[in-house]
Parts: C-alpha cells; structure tokens; sequence
C-alpha cells in the first residue's frame, strides 16, 4: 500500500484560512479540530520565514467549504509519512455480536475518567459519509462528504456504561455517529458511514 502524508493533531488546536490569531478570524475561516484528529494530505508546505505554522492542502475533505490554504500551529500537528494499517471493520465486529440494529464498543471506564473524544472513527477506505443511510448516488452534495482511507476522526459519544461499552446504532449496513467538534457540510452529529469501511479504536 502506498504511503500517505497524514497531519496528526497532537492536541486540541484550529485550523485556519490565515496564519494569525484564531481570535482574529470569523468563524467561516477556522475549525475546530481535536486532539487525535489524523487527514490525509494532498500537500503541505513546512513553516519558512519566520512562520510558526504549516500550509495544509487536504486531500478530498473540506472544512467551511475549502480543502486549500489551512494552516495550522506547527506546535500543535505533527506530519507523518506511513502507511495505512486497516483495523477490525465494524461490520465484523457487529457479525459477532447478537444485536443487529447496535454494534458495542469495549471501552474501560475507569480509564476514560472525565475525557471527552476518546474514541476514534478510523477509515480503512476511501468512502462517503452521508446524512442518511443510503445510497450516495441519491443525496445532494450537502448530504455527504468523501473521506480519504487513512482519516481517523474523533468520535462524540456517551460514556461507557457500567459493562464497559460504549453502544452505537447500525441501520441498514450504516454505523450511525457523531463527530466531536468537527463539522462538515454544516453537521456534525447524525451522520452515517457504510460499516465495512470503518473500524472504532481508542485515541491514543
């Protein structure tokens, strides 16, 4: 498999249109992204000049409308150059369990304590994440967002419960979630992903 330039965001930090301030952008130029976030790259470009920040160019997704021209605090992302390691889909984790309208996640309480966003959607393939589950072919472009295999996005969900599962909901083939803070085409929660392409782990 070939080897993908990824940002890893190694805490919570904002995207922007310009290399400045956040505080000094409307709202329709920054996004929130949070610690664990991994995007696939279509470019980037190192900071020179004095900048503190990389030039990021991603591959496939937008934010407010824009792949091009984002930067980020260089202290807070980090560029990796690997390659994609699959993780168990969630499709197969739903065929060994008997439910088939939810599909559990093991997740130790104890261990989460007062953390937010500590699970992670990984996709093992490129796919198209959608507002309802169905096939893209029949939504509007506002309806769904193509994510590039390799994207790993931070999930917003419930805390495990007293069996040390977090539960989420499947309906026709389609993993139902949240995302924490991120937003594409305008939503961030109710989207839906096909459960063949994605697998569930912990953020590091």
């Amino acid at each position: 498999m070939a080897t993908l330039n990824r940002v890893l965001f190694i805490q919570d930090t904002v995207l922007k249109q310009e290399p400045v301030q956040s505080n000094q952008l409307p709202s329709t130029k920054q996004q929130s992204i949070p610690l664990g976030t991994l995007l696939v790259l279509k470019s980037y470009e190192l900071p020179i000049n004095n900048s503190d920040h990389y030039k990021l160019f991603l591959e496939d997704i937008q934010f407010k409308g824009f792949s091009s021209n984002w930067f980020a605090f260089g202290k807070h992302a980090k560029i990796i150059q690997d390659e994609i390691t699959p993780v168990t889909s969630i499709s197969a984790i739903a065929t060994k369990q008997q439910a088939k309208d939810n599909v559990k996640v093991t997740v130790d309480r104890q261990s989460v304590g007062n953390q937010t966003g500590f699970l992670k959607l990984v996709f093992n393939a490129e796919t198209i994440i959608k507002r309802q589950p169905v096939d893209s072919k029949v939504l509007n472009d506002p309806s769904k967002q193509i994510i590039p295999a390799g994207t790993e996005l931070i999930l917003s969900t419930d805390k495990p419960d007293t069996n040390n599962s977090v539960k989420f909901s499947i309906q026709d083939n389609h993993l139902k979630f949240n995302l924490k803070d991120i937003e594409f085409k305008g939503f961030s929660k109710d989207w839906y992903v096909f459960t063949q392409h994605v697998g569930i782990q912990r953020v590091d």
